[in-house]
């Protein structure tokens, strides 16, 4: 079925129309990598496709164009790789093909471009990329991580945030489609510290493989998940990241 806010199932005049419409683009930007023994090696994607596809259609009902980019599925994943089913490219080339993803966007019309991160891993090379993206292309470009700023103590039981694996996450993918969701989820738990009290306390900091951190690729508490929680995160971070876009203003700043 078409799904009318996502790029690749409009037609080339659609498209044209959005951008005449100053509509606003959203990247969702994942990642593929293990999340444990019960959560899909996509987990990433589907939170920040997800919230994406919520702040469209609330956009929509404020009377605000919007349209959802092709996905950046494989992304930097780097300290995963020594688990089962990740994937990665290099930081290198993921910052390389996510300016040229953002030149080829605007390239078309398009001035207000929100790239939606929902994997803590790409954070830094998002943040490099835009320095250059954002000068070549004259106006800005936005890091929006799905996770949008929410305390998200208010929802949880036995987290105060999310964690890899954990509660934030696997209550999103439960509620996304309980079918990707392992039963096992209701005993797993891992490792949420660090690798030393210095780094725990942000006295310093370095790269690591994941398995310095958790052995069963886990870092939080999935056993207190519910598809409740699942849906009140996402409308929560939807909520939060349509507020922002949604204000004038918000286009406005300077590069």
């Amino acid at each position: 079925m078409k799904n009318k806010f996502k790029w690749e199932d409009l037609s080339a005049p659609e498209l044209k129309k959005l951008s005449e419409e100053q509509a606003i683009v959203f990247m969702p930007i994942g990642a593929i990598e293990q999340h444990g023994s019960h959560l899909p090696v996509a987990t990433d994607l589907i939170s920040a496709s997800w919230v994406s596809q919520l702040a469209a259609e609330k956009l929509e009902k404020k009377g605000i164009s919007a349209v959802i980019a092709p996905s950046f599925v494989i992304a930097n994943s780097m300290h995963h790789m020594n688990f089962p089913g990740s994937l990665s490219i290099e930081p290198r080339t993921f910052i390389q093909v996510l300016k040229e993803q953002c030149k080829a966007i605007a390239s078309q019309g398009f001035r207000k471009i929100a790239l939606v991160n929902g994997h803590g891993g790409n954070m830094a090379p998002i943040d490099v990329a835009l320095i250059e993206i954002n000068r070549e292309l004259g106006f800005p470009v936005y890091n929006v991580p799905c996770t949008a700023g929410i305390d998200e103590s208010q929802f949880l039981e036995s987290q105060k945030f999310m964690i890899h694996s954990g509660e934030v996450e696997t209550s999103i993918v439960l509620a996304y489609d309980e079918s990707l969701v392992d039963p096992s989820y209701k005993e797993m738990s891992g490792y949420e510290g660090g690798c030393s009290k210095y780094e725990d306390t942000g006295v310093i900091g370095t790269f690591h493989y994941m398995e310095s951190h958790t052995e069963n690729g886990i870092m939080g508490n999935a056993a207190t998940a519910t598809k409740e929680k699942g849906i009140q995160l996402v409308e929560a971070y939807s909520d939060n990241i349509v507020e922002a876009l949604s204000d004038p203003e918000f286009w406005k700043v300077p590069v």
